[in-house]
Parts: structure tokens; sequence; C-alpha cells
């Protein structure tokens, strides 16, 4: 009858450590590869602004430009004064770990963006300076852990819904510059 051993004790440390050194890297190296393919599909999607031309299928997306990570995963997408001039694709709440968006100055038009209630850890929105319209959605507490908004210099109108009181985390709210009913700015 044979005898299944395993691993002997003297070796189980040493598996211990294989599996802490390799397994992580082996998880990181595949989330980057999927967060490449996601922003390689949104810069497509994003009708391939040039200023970000150097997005490539052969390099990190943490060394991109207008890309930021933390441990390995794309945290913060900054896409300033890029020149885009089409609605914000799904595809960026894709990226799990997204808690920073920036689309200032840029000339994205349509209504606000609802599909960034998708991106489930946002917390810095700037949307300034582009061409939204309409009114801000009542139900704009969806994105419930933004700290930080800025919609101002756009076209929204109507009134400020009162939701935007209800974003638990909100810390920092920009408004002006839009056409909003009975608003006043101090």
């Amino acid at each position: 009858m044979a005898k299944l051993f395993l691993f002997s004790p003297k070796l189980q440390p040493l598996l211990s450590l294989f599996f802490l050194i390799f397994i992580p890297s082996n998880v990181s190296s595949q989330s980057i590869e999927t967060e490449r393919t996601i922003l390689l599909k949104l810069k497509q999607q994003l009708g391939n602004p040039l200023a970000i031309q150097s997005w490539n299928a052969s390099s990190s997306p943490c060394s991109w430009t207008g890309i930021n990570c933390t441990q390995g995963s794309v945290t913060a997408i900054s896409l300033r004064n890029m020149d885009i001039r089409v609605k914000i694709p799904p595809t960026i709440c894709d990226l799990k770990s997204l808690n920073v968006l920036d689309l200032a100055y840029n000339y994205i038009p349509g209504e606000f963006p609802k599909l960034l209630y998708n991106c489930s850890k946002l917390q810095y929105l700037d949307l300034s300076m582009n061409y939204f319209v309409d009114p801000i959605p009542d139900d704009i507490e969806r994105l419930s852990t933004l700290l930080y908004l800025d919609v101002s210099a756009n076209n929204f109108s109507g009134d400020i819904p009162p939701s935007v009181g209800r974003l638990p985390e909100l810390r920092e709210l920009h408004l002006d510059g839009n056409e909003f009913h009975n608003a006043t700015y101090t």
C-alpha cells in the first residue's frame, strides 16, 4: 500500500514563504493586464486623443500619462484638457479601484454621466469646463463615496437637486457657472 506524503514538515515553512512571495505578484500582474486592456479600450472609445497616444500594450499602465496607481492597481485617471469630445464610456467603471476621475477642460457632451454610479470607489470627480446639459440627476446620492465634486462651468440647468445634500461623504462641491434656477453663490 502506497503512502501519500503531501509535504514534509520541514518543507511547509518554505512552501508558505513561496505562496506569500509568488502568488500575490501573479495576481497583481493579472490585474495589470486586465486594467491595461480596459484602458486601451477606453482610449479607443475616447477617440484616441493625441495626448494619450503613448498608451500601448507593451508598457505598464502605471507609467502612462494621466494614470496613477496604488499597489499596482489603477486608482486615478486625469485626462484634463485632452480635447475629449465624446461621452464618457461605461468601460471606465470596469477599473474596480478607480477613486479619482478628472475630465475637466474637455468638450464632453451630454447629460450628467449616470454610468459613473457604477464606479463604486469614486471619491474625487471633476467634470468642470465641459458641455454637460440638463439637470443634475435626482439620484446623484448614488455616488455615495464622493468627497469632492466639481461640475462647474457646464450647462447644467434646472434646480439643484436636494439629493446633493444627501451625499454622505461630500466635503467639497463646485456648482458655479451653470444655469441653475434660483442659485446664488458666495
